[in-house]
């Protein structure tokens, strides 16, 4: 709740821009100096006021910005209209949910260099490979630390069916944070993708300005863009058995992800793991340590040719 000089701010300055951009100003465009000369006082800092206009610009369909510095209430809506008003007509079985597991699946295959599971039903549709594999959990699922979802992995992680896995250390569980900014991103994108198709079949006509129509090509890859890095900051849950967590599961928090920060997904798993000392590409001396023979543990001894 915005108190003292900042209560109404954004009703105000929304106000200063009607004003300024329908009274009788030569380019009737409302520049930033304008409406901190028209709202300035001296417990209002003017960068709450820029900030005020940049806001109200971005979340209104009918603000447009003017160069620089300079904003207007205009009679055409922005491009941003059509795409909200595409972005809520989007069936969510339909469309939605496809397009965010075909997203998942090809950021994970992106140069992967691990056999991948994708977004398992029961626990017969993973094999049981003594190789590193990686699963992948459907994004409608969600990770808490308690739930039906962990009990599921882990009963998933050691039986295969009715039958008790072999090699339950070899599979790897990405699971996607709580939250539905992964949903708005692709829902964004979609709607980009929709507006797209309707000004080249010339469904939406006249109702907006030229210059936003050609822009949209630039919207679709910054929303495409955007979905991307949120599958790599939404799958940040690895999951693998270990009898000494709890529940038998460990979980490693990969933290905020983002493409520029690792080649791949599958190798961002990987260096999380290698550093929790849970993989190597050769057997360490700490390794060998706690798994001496029992036998030799009093002599030290570990005989490397054959008694004769």
């Amino acid at each position: 709740m915005w108190k003292g000089a900042l209560r109404e701010i954004h009703r105000c300055v929304g106000a200063a821009i009607l004003f300024e951009s329908s009274g009788g100003q030569l380019d009737k465009v409302a520049h930033l100096p304008e409406l901190r000369f028209a709202l300035g006082e001296p417990d209002l800092e003017t960068t709450s006021i820029d900030n005020a206009a940049l806001a109200l610009e971005s979340k209104s369909f009918f603000i447009q910005r003017v160069g620089t510095d300079g904003f207007k209430i205009y009679h055409k809506a922005k491009i941003d209209k059509a795409v909200h008003d595409r972005r809520a007509s989007l069936d969510e079985a339909a469309e939605i949910k496809p397009a965010i597991r075909q997203l998942v699946k090809e950021e994970f295959q992106r140069e992967a260099s691990l056999p991948i599971e994708y977004f398992p039903t029961d626990s017969t549709a993973i094999p049981d490979s003594p190789r590193l594999t990686l699963v992948v959990v459907d994004p409608e699922e969600e990770w808490t630390d308690e739930g039906s979802l962990r009990d599921r992995i882990a009963q998933w992680t050691t039986s295969r069916g009715k039958t008790p896995r072999l090699y339950p250390a070899a599979l790897v569980w990405c699971v996607r944070k709580r939250g539905r900014d992964l949903r708005e991103k692709v829902a964004m994108w979609l709607a980009w993708q929709r507006v797209e198709r309707d000004v080249r079949e010339e469904i939406l006509g006249s109702d907006y300005e030229k210059a936003d129509l050609r822009e949209i090509e630039v919207k679709i890859k910054d929303a495409l863009e955007q979905a991307k890095e949120e599958v790599w900051g939404s799958y940040r849950f690895v999951l693998l058995a270990d009898s000494a967590a709890p529940g038998g599961l460990r979980v490693i928090d990969l933290g905020a992800g983002h493409s520029s920060g690792a080649d791949t997904l599958c190798g961002r798993v990987i260096s999380a793991l290698t550093a929790e000392g849970l993989l190597n590409s050769s057997v360490s001396a700490s390794y060998i340590d706690r798994n001496w023979p029992p036998a030799l543990k009093p002599t030290g001894a570990w005989p490397l040719a054959r008694a004769s």
